[in-house]
């Protein structure tokens, strides 16, 4: 912008102004007045007219050359309510999954969000997920585990699709993530996973260790007869008579599944293996009561608001296909790693090099026992691989207010540690 220039030359202007502060301000008035005379109202509108155009002209003329505001300052991101969804085939057979994006995908870290169950599904967390994750430095990957959700053919749907999936595994299922992956074309991601999503978090971690960059866990569970133990048998609550009621309630359907079928010898209550036996037997054609009492009885174990506890003999409709789907997966995932190919995963943990490992634990977790993240965090020790582990007073849910604001704080530290692991690599880090 170019100054204003006099029409006298400067030499005829003096160097200080020595007229009286009352003969300047005479001066300014005689102007204005004069001015105001010789305009019209007509050229008073057409000035102010001119004045708004110049204004806004001005305005944007600033902003566009004066000081440009470069689009790398602008992060684009999507909304987890505008999530991006994706159905792809996995397989010739008509299989397909179900996954949706959200979050920064030009610069945000990728990240995989595995749900739990086994057998729940994206929507059962009712886009809990945006309490954790910032769409400006994420990426967000969610999938629905293949025969769950939204994935196709699904268990939710029909009963009987639960013999398409009679193979599943935690392979099965990793190898579906690297499908996911490879799809999207990420090089690596963080993995986030809870309850069973963190069984499935580590088996994928120890499967594709380069496609890794962190795993960020909530209540460790490792497919040990232990853990089963713990949860279906009698004697692990001798000492809880709320609990000790709610196996009664288990039990008493697949007792009397063993009597009416003859079966020899009887069924004890203390031997998980042949209750998950049973139970899978009672889901697999369809039982709905049996399907109803498998379901209600791990939800009543973890929910310590009594009003929201479930009734083993009254069936919500609303709620039955994802106590169809979790009950199958569970049933039949939990016989197939724990006994039949056991996963052994405490004696793999060597396999989790190079992965740093954040994990929030409740000690007060019944289907997910503090024992267990103990026992894991020992064996990753014993292998230097870097962990933190925040063991709460606290259950098994993110909701808990303590386990939802260390998920938060791990969470903020990964990315903090993500920041300066960039910062120390000209090559950007790892992903």
């Amino acid at each position: 912008m170019n100054a204003t220039q006099s029409s006298s030359s400067n030499e005829d202007q003096p160097l200080i102004d020595r007229r009286s502060m009352k003969e300047r301000e005479d001066l300014l008035l005689d102007v204005q007045s004069s001015f105001g005379d010789s305009l019209s109202l007509r050229q008073w509108k057409i000035i102010l007219v001119i004045s708004i155009i110049v204004l806004v002209v001005g305005y944007y003329s600033f902003f566009a050359y004066g000081f440009p505001i470069s689009s790398s300052s602008v992060i684009h991101y999507v909304s987890i309510d505008d999530a991006q969804e994706y159905l792809i085939p996995l397989d010739d057979d008509g299989r397909q999954i179900w996954f949706r994006t959200w979050g920064n995908q030009e610069s945000g870290i990728p990240i995989l969000f595995v749900h739990g169950g086994p057998g729940q599904a994206v929507a059962d967390y009712h886009n809990g997920n945006k309490r954790f994750f910032n769409p400006e430095k994420l990426f967000v990957v969610e999938v629905d585990q293949r025969g769950t959700g939204r994935s196709q053919p699904s268990v939710r749907d029909d009963y009987h699709n639960m013999q398409l999936y009679l193979n599943i595994s935690i392979d099965v299922i990793t190898n579906d993530y690297e499908v996911v992956r490879e799809y999207l074309g990420i090089q690596q991601w963080v993995i986030w996973g809870g309850s069973y999503g963190s069984t499935i978090g580590i088996s994928y971690c120890m499967n594709y260790p380069q496609s890794c960059i962190a795993m960020l866990l909530r209540g460790i569970y490792l497919d040990t007869v232990k853990e089963l133990d713990e949860v279906y048998t009698q004697q692990a609550f001798v000492d809880d008579p709320r609990k000790s009621t709610q196996f009664e309630l288990l039990y008493q359907v697949a007792e009397a599944e063993v009597e009416q079928s003859n079966e020899v010898p009887p069924l004890d209550p203390n031997d998980a293996r042949r209750l998950l036996e049973v139970y899978e037997r009672i889901i697999q054609r369809g039982d709905r009561q049996g399907i109803w009492s498998w379901h209600t009885f791990e939800v009543n174990l973890m929910e310590s608001d009594p009003t929201k506890r479930l009734n083993p003999n009254h069936i919500i409709e609303s709620m039955f296909p994802e106590a169809q789907s979790v009950a199958f997966f569970e049933t039949r995932l939990w016989l197939h790693e724990t006994f039949e190919v056991p996963t052994s995963m405490l004696d793999r943990v060597d396999q989790l090099q190079d992965i740093p490992i954040w994990i929030c634990q409740g000690k007060f977790d019944t289907v997910c026992p503090v024992q267990n993240t103990i026992a894991f965090v020992e064996a990753l020790k014993n292998e230097n691989i870097p962990v933190e582990a925040n063991i709460l007073d606290a259950n098994h849910e993110d909701t808990d207010p303590l386990i939802e604001a260390c998920l938060r704080n791990i969470m903020n530290e990964f990315l903090v540690f993500h920041e300066a692991n960039k910062k120390k690599n000209s090559t950007g880090g790892c992903c």
